[in-house]
């Protein structure tokens, strides 16, 4: 039997970590959870995720500071990111890329497709 995927779910807000949480559970990824930057740099380090979903706008170290970070670390870079934010503008999608997130997501968003996003990810696809 393989070991269940690892996703880190990184938002200050709980009303959106725990359903993220549920939801992934019920799929079959191990998920993780961080309330802000600080907390997800040390879950990277104690148990590395094979793919963080990150919210953008966060108290403190925001979602395109923690991708940077993490992008720059080579024992993590190769993580894939899905940034999360409720805000869309294209220009917000352009930064993430060139910082190294794989995917942009807006909120409100649609756990399948969520869901469908990191399955792709994951798969390789």
């Amino acid at each position: 039997m393989s070991a269940k995927q690892k996703v880190l779910v990184v938002d200050d807000d709980a009303f959106i970590r725990r359903p993220l949480e549920y939801i992934l559970a019920e799929e079959g990824f191990q998920p993780l959870t961080a309330a802000d930057g600080n907390e997800c740099l040390r879950k990277i380090a104690e148990d590395r995720p094979d793919l963080i979903i990150l919210d953008v706008m966060m108290p403190g170290r925001d979602g395109f500071d923690l991708c940077k970070t993490i992008k720059q670390d080579a024992a993590y870079a190769d993580i894939p990111i899905i940034l999360l934010s409720a805000r869309g503008q294209e220009h917000d999608r352009d930064r993430g890329r060139c910082l190294g997130a794989h995917d942009f997501v807006s909120k409100p968003y649609s756990p399948s497709e969520l869901l469908r996003r990191v399955r792709e990810i994951l798969s390789g696809n």
